[in-house]
């Protein structure tokens, strides 16, 4: 039930009023208790100090005797605690007893000479919380001690002990308690009228204002001219007529806008249709058109049964979900569009306001043009990055290595009639075949980094996995590691590069074996799916790679290694791009790491 304005404000001033003298009470009482307690602790110490310098007097002067007999034989001693009983109204007993905790005198004679054990300290009173300390007074009598200790000859004998009630203490304290609950009791009306008069001048206007906020909402724009003020309700009134302005503004163009929103709907690939609440089509674009068969204008106003065949597929997903008020997310549908299967994700959406329900919007969308889109940018991407590597390596390789065959020939040259060792002509042809090597090698990955034609021939992958597998394992088996080949004996041939996909087989497998410093298994398997794809899962029992680097891993130039040029796994992304396959990882850190390759049997 909603409350109305007046109704909050007189329950918001009520808690108000009640909450402050409430808490005003409350501290007053805290700090009375306080108060009180501390002035019994400070009559108590007072006796406990005249006890204490009596006693010490008593036993200095007594040396060589008994100190039990000597302080309970004093008469002073003895008249000091008597009178200390009627010093104090809150004390009910003063004692000395010695370290074992035997009464050597007491305020009740009959008590001397028995184990009494301590009550707790009057200090513990004074650390509890206000509302616990309160509690306790006025719970069932305790009693708190004052101790002071008693030392002869410098070493400890006895204790100073005064017992205070808290019987003693409530009834001194419940006076002044009911005094201040009956001033809170006068108080509190007062303050209740004083705040409701108050409320009533300073929501005068609000309530203004909230009448004028129901005209605008009820499109209303003449809204503002009864608050004339100079002050802060004034400066929101004459906010509120420009809000105002700025909607009836508004409100004139959405209905451009609206016009221009069903031109862009219908230009739209995705097919969006709108439905009213009792199931009618309000309107939808070219896109969804074309699914249902139907023109915008034939099918508004229509229902889902009077448009498609019961055993159309957008009817008999949508229809159960229409009628029941049940979402559908990315449910997927295979449509006849323009004589081809297309594959689709249709989702449902209900549209609600404040107040109800006006309608449901649902979404088709095209996966295969949805596909056709991710795979182009994800290829462009890696396109563009490869590009920029090889612009790289030819300026910061190439131009070097040349200078450097250069220089070495020179430098052969000028040794030839000079008697120099051998070694230092052997030393140079090492350099120069070496060169030459790496220069062979930084063509190959120019000549492959560019665009380039697959020399594709029917490829045996489970005879190629062999041969990567024993290569890799030759080098690795004397850290520990061992491969399990799984091969399927019915994968058939593909249609592939066999240079391109040893390599990246190969770059895969070196890895799994760096991913397992401390040796371990890996397992590689094949398997065919359906006629027309060829799994390949190679899975170590390696570090494995944290869930927040998997998206990168696939990255030109990002490596987690320190020796790692960030380069391996991207060509393996794009040698299985350029195969129409797929790459995928699936990694727990700390267990290992699984890459699984998808590639077309053509």
């Amino acid at each position: 039930m909603a409350w109305s304005l007046k109704t909050k404000k007189a329950v918001g001033v009520t808690v108000l009023t009640f909450g402050v003298v409430a808490v005003t009470t409350a501290l007053h009482l805290a700090q009375l208790t306080r108060v009180v307690v501390q002035e019994a602790r400070q009559q108590a110490d007072l006796v406990a100090k005249q006890m204490y310098a009596q006693a010490s007097r008593t036993l200095a002067a007594a040396q060589g005797q008994d100190p039990a007999g000597v302080l309970r034989r004093d008469r002073v001693l003895r008249s000091l605690v008597d009178a200390s009983i009627g010093y104090s109204p809150h004390l009910v007993y003063a004692l000395i007893a010695d370290h074992a905790g035997t009464v050597l005198v007491h305020s009740e004679s009959s008590r001397e000479l028995i184990l009494t054990p301590p009550e707790p300290e009057l200090d513990q009173l004074l650390a509890l919380d206000p509302v616990r300390r309160f509690v306790t007074l006025y719970a069932r009598g305790r009693t708190y001690e004052t101790v002071l200790p008693v030392t002869l000859d410098g070493a400890p004998f006895g204790t100073v002990r005064l017992g205070l009630s808290t019987s003693l203490l409530r009834r001194e304290l419940h006076a002044s308690v009911t005094q201040s609950l009956a001033l809170a009791a006068l108080v509190l009306p007062v303050a209740w009228l004083l705040a409701m008069a108050l409320a009533n001048i300073a929501l005068g206007p609000i309530r203004q204002l909230t009448q004028d906020v129901d005209r605008v909402r009820r499109g209303e724009f003449e809204v503002g001219a009864d608050l004339a003020r100079k002050d802060e309700v004034g400066e929101l009134a004459a906010q509120l007529q420009l809000l105002s302005q700025d909607l009836q503004s508004d409100r004139v163009k959405t209905l451009a806008d609206r016009a221009e929103l069903q031109h862009v709907v219908d230009i739209l690939e995705d097919g969006i249709i709108f439905f009213t609440p009792d199931g009618r089509i309000m309107s939808m674009n070219k896109a969804a058109a074309q699914v249902l068969g139907r023109s915008p204008d034939e099918a508004a106003g229509g229902r889902l049964e009077d448009l498609l065949a019961p055993e159309h597929p957008v009817r008999l997903a949508l229809q159960p979900a229409l009628s029941r008020r049940v979402e559908l997310r990315n449910a997927p549908l295979h449509l006849e569009i323009e004589g081809r299967t297309r594959e689709c994700l249709m989702s449902a959406l209900f549209v609600s306001d404040v107040h109800r329900e006006v309608g449901a919007m649902v979404l088709l969308r095209d996966l295969e043009s949805i596909r056709t889109l991710q795979s182009l940018i994800s290829y462009s991407a890696k396109l563009a990055a490869l590009g920029r590597l090889t612009s790289g390596l030819a300026h910061e390789v190439k131009n070097p290595l040349n200078a450097m065959m250069i220089h070495l020939e020179i430098a052969r040259e000028r040794i030839t009639n000079v008697p120099v060792a051998q070694t230092a002509r052997e030393s140079l042809d090492v350099i120069g075949q070496e060169i030459r090597r790496l220069d062979r090698v930084v063509q190959g990955f120019l000549k492959f980094a560019r665009p380039q034609e697959l020399a594709l021939k029917p490829v045996d992958a489970n005879a190629l996995l062999q041969e990567v597998a024993a290569l890799v394992e030759a080098e690795w088996q004397a850290v520990g590691v061992r491969i399990v080949l799984r091969l399927d004996p019915g994968c058939p041939r593909l249609s592939a590069d066999e240079e391109l996909l040893r390599q990246a087989f190969l770059n895969v497998l070196q890895n799994a074996c760096q991913a397992m410093p401390e040796g371990g298994r890996i397992v590689v398997a094949t398997e065919t799916r359906g006629r027309d794809t060829l799994l390949v899962r190679i899975a170590d029992e390696g570090v494995g790679i944290p869930a927040h680097e998997l998206d990168r891993i696939f990255t030109l130039y990002y490596t987690t290694k320190p020796e790692g040029s960030g380069i391996g796994l991207s060509l393996v992304y794009r040698i299985i791009q350029m195969h129409d396959g797929i790459i995928q990882v699936d990694s727990v850190e700390g267990r290992g790491t699984t890459m699984t390759i998808e590639l077309p049997v053509r």
